[in-house]
C-alpha cells in the first residue's frame, strides 16, 4: 500500500509539473501575441528612454524618460485608449505617482490627446499623476481656451488644473531664454541634462498647421546626445540647423534621433540628417496607416524619410504597424512592429530592448513589401 501511495504521489507530481509548464507556455504565447506589448521585465539604467505604443491604430507620440530621480514624459499620444495604455506602462516605473517633468510639444491630438480625461477612455495623464513641472508650446494658430470642448481646450483645462494644484508651468521660449524662473538646461543627474533648444517658430507665427511650433529637446550625456523634435517639419528643421550653426557652432552628432513627424516625408530633411548624423532612429507611428493619406509611399514611415536617413544608419526601429489595412482608416487594425522600444545607457554601455522583436525596419516583411530598399542598405 505504501508503495502504491508513493507511485501515485510521483504520478500526481508529474501531472502538476506538466500542467504548470503548459499554463506557463500558454501565458507566454498570450503575452507575446497580444497587440499591445508590455515589457515582461523592467528595463532600467543610468538613463532609459522609452518609445511607447499607444494601444490603438492611430499614429502619435509618447516618450517616457527615466534618469536619476527624474521621470519625464514628452507628449501623450492620441485620445483613443492611449491614456490607459500609457498609464499602465508608466506605472511600472513611476511608483510614487509623480512625474517631475511633462513636455507637450505642440497642439495636435496625437501628441496631447491623452493628457486629459475622457468619459470613454478614463483618466488622463494630468489627473493620474502629480506633475511638478510643465513645459509646452509658446505658439499656436488656434484661439481655444480651457472653456472649449476642443482637443486643445481640454488640454488647457487639464494643464491649468495641474497648475492650480501647484505645478510650475513655462513655455519652451521662456525656458530657452531663462525667463520667469525657467531654465534652458535642466540637470537630471550628475552627468545628464535636458536642454530646451531654440526653434525659430517659438516666436514667429506661420500659417501652415501646428507642427513647426514643436518644442525641441536635446538630452545631453557627456559627449552623447539624443534629439527629439516633435513634429517639426523641414522648414523648421532648416532654421534649427541654421540657428545652431550661426550661434553655437552647429548641432552635435546625435546617437539617438526620434524621427520627426513620425517618419513623414515632410521631416528629417537632408540638412538636419547631415548635421546630426544619427546612429539610432526610433519612429513612433503605426506603419502603413491610412490615417493621413492613402498614398502608400507617403504613409509613415515614408519612402522619402527612409531615403534621407539611410546614408547614416540602418538602425531604424518602429513601434507599431497596420495589421488589417483599409483605405477607410476606421477599419484599420494594428499590431506591434518592434513594440515598446527602450534605449538604455548604463555605465556608458548602450542597449536596446524591444517588447516584440528586435528586427531593423529594413528586415521586416512590411518594409520588403511596401518600400524600396535604398542603396545604402543593400551593402
Amino acid at each position: 500500500m505504501k508503495a502504491i501511495k508513493i507511485i501515485l504521489g510521483i504520478l500526481l507530481s508529474a501531472v502538476l509539473l506538466c500542467a504548470g509548464f503548459l499554463i506557463g507556455f500558454a501565458y507566454r504565447i498570450f503575452i507575446e501575441d497580444r497587440p499591445v506589448s508590455e515589457n515582461l521585465s523592467l528595463v532600467r539604467g543610468d538613463l532609459s528612454i522609452h518609445f511607447m505604443e499607444l494601444g490603438n491604430s492611430k499614429t502619435g507620440d509618447s516618450v517616457f524618460i527615466q534618469c536619476g530621480e527624474n521621470d519625464i514624459l514628452i507628449d501623450a499620444g492620441s485620445e483613443d485608449s492611449s491614456s490607459s495604455t500609457l498609464i499602465n506602462y508608466i506605472d511600472q516605473y513611476v511608483t510614487d505617482g509623480t512625474l517631475e517633468y511633462v513636455i507637450a510639444t505642440h497642439a495636435h491630438e496625437d501628441h496631447i490627446g491623452a493628457f486629459y480625461s475622457t468619459t470613454s477612455y478614463g483618466e488622463g495623464i494630468f489627473e493620474h499623476y502629480v506633475v511638478e513641472n510643465i513645459i509646452d508650446f509658446p505658439m499656436t494658430n488656434k484661439d481655444d481656451d480651457e472653456n472649449d470642448s476642443s482637443v486643445l481646450g481640454r488640454y488647457y483645462k487639464a494643464r491649468n488644473d495641474e497648475i492650480r494644484a501647484g505645478a510650475n508651468h513655462w513655455t519652451a521660449l521662456e525656458c530657452y531664454n531663462n525667463e520667469n524662473g525657467a531654465s534652458r538646461v535642466i540637470e537630471l543627474s550628475q552627468d545628464v541634462e535636458l536642454e530646451i533648444l531654440y526653434n525659430y517658430y517659438y516666436d514667429h507665427s506661420q500659417s501652415i498647421g501646428e507642427n513647426d511650433y514643436s518644442v525641441c529637446v536635446m538630452i545631453n550625456q557627456g559627449d552623447n546626445h539624443y534629439l527629439f523634435t516633435g513634429d517639426l517639419e523641414d522648414r523648421g528643421e532648416k532654421r534649427l540647423v541654421e540657428y545652431y550653426e550661426t550661434n553655437h557652432g552647429g548641432l552635435p552628432h546625435c546617437i539617438l534621433y526620434k524621427a520627426g513627424h513620425h517618419g513623414s516625408y515632410t521631416s528629417s530633411c537632408d540638412e538636419l540628417m547631415e548635421a546630426i548624423t544619427p546612429e539610432y532612429v526610433c519612429v513612433c507611428c503605426c506603419a502603413g496607416t491610412s490615417e493621413y493619406t492613402e498614398n502608400s509611399a507617403r504613409q509613415f514611415p515614408s519612402q522619402d524619410f527612409i531615403d534621407r536617413v539611410a546614408p547614416y544608419t540602418d538602425k531604424v526601429y518602429v513601434t507599431s504597424m497596420v495589421d488589417h489595412y483599409s483605405d477607410t482608416f476606421s477599419e484599420c487594425t494594428y499590431k506591434s512592429m518592434n513594440g515598446n522600444i527602450v534605449f538604455t545607457v548604463s555605465s556608458g554601455e548602450i542597449s536596446l530592448t524591444f517588447s516584440n522583436n528586435d528586427l531593423k525596419l529594413k528586415d521586416t516583411n512590411w518594409f520588403k513589401e511596401k518600400r524600396t530598399c535604398p542603396d545604402a542598405w543593400l551593402a
